[in-house]
């Protein structure tokens, strides 16, 4: 298991970046015509849900001792990639 500081620090760093993009693809929302909005719009309550389910995770880590860590982090690992698995298709709708 990855020390809890150290992957605290990695899960920030990754919610950082992947807020900055999702401001990007807001921007691109603004672009877009009203058919599109609609699509963006979903696709972008999708993806701040995911986000907040990580950072409940991430909250749940920083509090957890070292064994309750483990299963958090654990946890915390399957949220990632299901979150990277949604900015990835956002990704592909909405920045071309």
């Amino acid at each position: 298991m990855t020390d809890p500081k150290d992957f605290m620090a990695q899960a920030k760093a990754q919610m950082d970046a992947w807020g900055a993009e999702m401001t990007k693809m807001q921007a691109k929302m603004q672009e877009a015509g009203e058919a599109g909005q609609a699509q963006m719009v979903k696709q972008m309550e999708a993806l701040n849900e995911q986000r907040k389910q990580a950072e409940k995770h991430m909250e749940e880590l920083g509090k957890a001792n070292m064994e309750a860590a483990k299963d958090v982090q654990a946890s915390m690992q399957k949220a990632w990639k299901d979150m990277e698995a949604q900015m990835e298709e956002a990704r592909k709708k909405m920045m071309g």
